[in-house]
């Protein structure tokens, strides 16, 4: 009895509500995602439309699906990550439409959703393809499964899913001929605007915030591997020097005043960043000259990203929360659809959607609060439907409220996935509806909500159940590899910019694994945070004082 109420008094500890729908601010690419999203939705919908085919829609929703990811990559990470998301997407319409071609049983849908789903979780983890993850390939295979299919048919889906998935592709990377350092001036304007509000208002949350963002702006600029256009170098310099002087001022300038004069600068610099292409740093003679000598030391000294390949196969090997999640995200999605298949629905892949959707998180807290968001977003979103679809529409009135859901759901989906599940919800009925007009989208939303639920509550209760025993694991390897890199920084005098930035990327990685590990129940993370907190004291007096050497 002692042994039960332990393990539901852990699990209690990490099922909290706070934070859970709490707006977060993002600066720069919102809008120009959500038109481009929008525009890329449009264009295949309305030729379907033209060509008498809007029955094909579904499918072609499916290749748009690749406008979703690599939102703030730099054009040639982009191009590859796109590659493979929309080449996958392709690939998950057949699996799904082979299925329902050749296999009768609606368990054998499910069955197909659930090996998706863990594959795409997998893929998504190595790759690191950011949000949405794996959730929309679990999509695709539950649209083609679950609907009437012939093999005949079935070649021509696929094509319109791969068409639809190369213009994504297309329209994604051919800013890169427009304004070729977007990216990396996005990621440096958003290092800026973090450092001001840690300058503003220093707490221990906004330090963190300005540490992780001032490494991937490094991260960023450092993975170009290319010789910059004709043009783009001075601005790439440029880029670098801010950077630098950025993370010199993560410790601050040592008095409030200059604190707060700081936290101005970088401000103004950050919305100068985001919208000019060429802002030079407010630095001159030996200062600029020692930012320009740090940055060119990292850029000697970077080393290259690993290739796909080793990628996929450390993430079988890391003691990261890859391999477990992948096995709840397949067990959960299996159970999902085949409650939802036992409970007579017809759409019994919203719930494995559903299921697979709150596991795109890593430990059973964030997984929680999606869980949370997902359910109340669609329960507003179904209101939301029954408002929209007490009207009737035209073909081109539903294709127009696809592409009004789409562009709405891009402009929230940074800022709470609530926000973005309220526009999402009835954007997937006019989908269906699209696809079986006598359907009825309006008649379906209340299934649509029923198998939320239900697949949230298998997603939570998986993840619960099926433990990350390894968190604790890579939490101790990210405690030695960051009390290495500070022993490292601190044989060097300080100065070595190297070793400072292998030092800054330790304290990142292990602000990550306790996270991870405070986040499931049955860890020693919350234990562990005294532990935690003492090495990011130690390494930031490194880091903040003056530089030696």
């Amino acid at each position: 009895m002692n042994y039960f109420l332990s393990k539901v008094a852990s699990l209690r500890g990490v099922l909290g509500v706070r934070g859970a729908f709490a707006p977060r601010r993002v600066h720069g690419n919102v809008t120009l995602t959500a038109l481009r999203a929008g525009a890329c939705v449009a264009l295949p919908l309305l030729l379907l439309h033209a060509l008498g085919r809007v029955d094909l829609a579904p499918y072609a929703a499916m290749g748009c699906f690749t406008a979703l990811y690599a939102r703030d990559d730099t054009y040639a990470r982009r191009a590859r990550v796109l590659a493979v998301v929309g080449a996958a997407l392709t690939l998950a319409v057949a699996v799904g439409g082979l299925t329902a071609a050749l296999f009768s049983h609606p368990l054998a849908a499910v069955l197909a959703g659930s090996l998706v789903a863990a594959g795409a979780k997998y893929l998504s983890d190595a790759l690191a393809f950011g949000a949405p993850a794996g959730l929309m390939f679990v999509f695709a295979t539950g649209v083609a499964a679950y609907n009437p299919q012939t093999l005949a048919a079935l070649p021509l889906e696929v094509a319109v899913t791969a068409a639809a998935a190369a213009l994504c592709w297309a329209a994604a990377v051919a800013g890169a001929l427009v304004h070729p350092t977007a990216p990396e001036r996005l990621a440096v304007s958003r290092a800026l605007y973090a450092l001001a509000r840690h300058l503003g208002g220093s707490t221990g949350a906004t330090r963190a915030a300005a540490e992780a963002a001032v490494q991937h702006a490094w991260t960023t600029l450092l993975s170009r591997t290319r010789p910059a256009r004709p043009g783009s170098a001075p601005v790439l310099e440029s880029l670098e020097i801010l950077t630098a002087r950025a993370e010199s001022l993560l410790g601050g300038t040592g008095d409030a005043l200059g604190d707060a004069r700081a936290a101005a600068e970088m401000g103004e610099l950050a919305r100068r960043t985001r919208r000019e292409r060429g802002v030079r740093p407010l630095v001159a003679g030996r200062e600029r000259a020692a930012l320009a000598a740090h940055a060119e030391h990292l850029r000697r000294h970077s080393t290259p990203a690993p290739g796909a390949a080793e990628r996929l196969r450390g993430a079988l090997r890391s003691p990261s929360p890859t391999p477990v999640s992948v096995a709840r995200v397949g067990l959960a999605s299996l159970l999902a659809g085949a409650l939802a298949w036992a409970a007579g629905m017809d759409h019994g892949y919203w719930a494995a959607v559903s299921a697979g959707s709150v596991l795109q998180a890593t430990d059973v807290t964030t997984t929680w609060h999606r869980t949370l968001q997902r359910a109340l977003g669609t329960l507003v979103g179904v209101a939301l439907a029954a408002v929209l679809f007490s009207f009737d529409y035209s073909p081109l009135g539903v294709i127009a409220l696809v592409v009004l859901c789409q562009m709405a759901a891009e402009m929230v989906v940074v800022t709470n996935y609530s926000y973005a599940i309220v526009f999402v919800t009835p954007l997937t009925l006019a989908l269906s509806g699209l696809a079986h007009p006598a359907g009825g989208a309006q008649d379906l939303a209340a299934e649509r909500l029923w198998a939320t639920v239900l697949g949230a509550a298998v997603g939570i209760v998986v993840c619960a159940v099926l433990a990350n025993r390894r968190a604790d694991e890579h939490l101790e390897a990210a405690l030695a590899e960051g009390e290495r890199a500070r022993l490292a920084l601190e044989r060097e005098g300080g100065a070595h910019p190297a070793a400072r930035r292998g030092l800054a990327r330790a304290l990142v990685a292990l602000r990550e694994a306790h996270a991870l590990a405070s986040g499931e129940p049955r860890s020693r993370g919350a234990a562990r945070t005294g532990e935690v907190e003492d090495l990011h004291r130690r390494a930031r007096a490194l880091l903040d004082a003056p530089r030696g050497g």
